[in-house]
């Protein structure tokens, strides 16, 4: 059952009631009073009468607060519903569902969405012959995609009656995201005396809301975007020092400790391997481990086994989780560049659990630690930190103020796991710094998505 279609029955069933009853009524009460015998009971019916026509006229048109709080929140939920369906774009089937939904909140009797070009769902009287993927060609959805405005017309005369033939009006209004129309929502009605402002504005309401959802779901899908390419950007930037020094040392290996410089040199090809595949698949926390101690062993051939040492204590249930690929070698990196003093050796704690939230990685040293005002600007992007001064960093490569790159990190998480996931950093100068890692919940994969409202096939 339609409410608003039953409101608008009893609106106009009231309004016949009002324009024949009360007339009679009145000529009843005339009739009685020019009576040569007056008699009381025409003046109780027609108080009567009247009494019960104001009573039933405010309970239809002045609508109670019980009922106006039901419209709300069939209102609410009704937005609710949208959310869901379009909160990853406009594609057909989508479509349909959103018709399916609204069509039953108003007097017409036909819903179809465009892609501006094509018909992407049509649901209600006649949606048979306004299938998806039918070109657009109606002069009415055309003016609509043309100005950005909403348009009230009459069919009655007119040529093209091919879609919704038994429908002699409508509403066509404009899917609008980032200023540019990119489809209409069109409701038919059987007469143009249908429409009114209510129904107007409910077409109005809901163009309104799914081009909101729309255009959420676009600055969303750019944001992604724009993430891919600044990982890959970030992926692609390979540190000659590292390579240079890395190559270096298992030369003046080869001839002295060939097996080692062998098992180097095959690290050293995996851990590259690994660092130039892609960013956009989830990996488990083993794999990353194993990239971590590749990248410890080329570390320790340099500096030696006693000046670098690394103690593990990883959680087994934790191993099999999925992580985003890439984030526990740059905390080994930063470790080693940043936390390592001249002469003392530096000792790295890896550890993991499972916790009720997800999972937790932590990366500690007692390195030289960070001041505060480091600590403040760690997650920021490297751009951030340009201005400060340039410092030879343990590996001697050049380093600009904090230099932490911890921001591609925090990056990666975010968009295997949402904003609620994250990085938390503890340091204290002299003393150490301890840099965990939550994931919150279950990754997602990040797919390749459509444009906002897909072209039907």
């Amino acid at each position: 059952m339609n409410p608003t279609k039953v409101l608008g029955s009893a609106q106009f069933v009231m309004t016949v009631l009002l324009g024949l009853c009360v007339p009679m009524l009145f000529a009843l009460l005339a009739w009685d009073i020019v009576a040569e015998v007056p008699n009381p009971v025409p003046a109780v019916v027609t108080i009567a009468g009247l009494v019960l026509l104001c009573f039933f006229f405010s309970y239809v048109f002045v609508i109670p607060d019980d009922l106006t709080s039901s419209a709300t929140d069939r209102t609410l939920a009704i937005a609710s519903k949208i959310f869901v369906h379009t909160r990853n774009g406009m594609s057909p089937a989508v479509a349909l569902d959103t018709c399916q939904i609204i069509l039953p909140e108003t007097m017409a009797s036909a819903m179809c969405i465009t892609d501006g070009s094509q018909v992407l769902a049509s649901w209600g009287e006649g949606s048979d012959r306004c299938k998806p993927g039918q070109p657009v060609v109606l002069e009415n959805t055309l003016r609509v995609i043309r100005t950005q405005q909403v348009s009230v017309f009459s069919r009655e005369g007119t040529e093209d009656r091919r879609f919704f033939p038994h429908l002699g009006a409508g509403i066509a209004a404009p899917l609008i995201v980032r200023g540019t129309c990119m489809g209409t929502m069109e409701l038919y009605y059987p007469r143009f005396s249908n429409i009114d402002m209510r129904q107007t504005a409910l077409a109005t309401g809901f163009a309104d809301l799914i081009s909101t959802q729309l255009a959420s779901f676009e600055l969303e899908r750019q944001s992604e975007a724009s993430a891919r390419v600044e990982l890959r950007a970030l992926q692609s930037q390979v540190d000659p020092h590292f390579l240079f020094n890395t190559i270096g040392t298992i030369v003046s290996l080869v001839r002295t400790e060939p097996e080692k410089a062998r098992s180097l040199l095959i690290d050293f090809s995996n851990y590259y391997r690994q660092t130039l595949s892609s960013s956009e698949d989830l990996t488990t926390l083993e794999h990353e481990i194993e990239q971590g101690v590749r990248y410890i062993n080329l570390m320790q051939a340099r500096y030696g086994e006693a000046r670098l040492r690394v103690r593990a204590e990883m959680d087994e249930e934790a191993m099999a989780r999925l992580v985003p690929p890439f984030i526990l070698q740059p905390l080994l990196e930063n470790c080693i560049k940043h936390a390592m003093r001249e002469a003392d050796p530096l000792t790295i704690d890896i550890s993991s659990r499972v916790t009720d939230r997800g999972v937790e990685i932590k990366v500690a040293d007692d390195g030289i630690g960070m001041s505060k005002e480091v600590l403040e600007r760690a997650l920021e992007p490297r751009e951030a930190a340009i201005d400060e001064p340039e410092t030879v960093t343990a590996d001697g490569s050049i380093k600009r103020g904090a230099g932490l790159a911890l921001s591609n990190v925090l990056m990666r998480i975010h968009l295997f796991f949402g904003v609620e996931s994250g990085i938390r950093i503890e340091s204290v100068e002299g003393v150490g710094t301890c840099v965990t890692v939550e994931l919150v919940g279950e990754p997602h994969e990040p797919t390749q998505t459509a444009p906002p409202l897909t072209q039907a096939a």
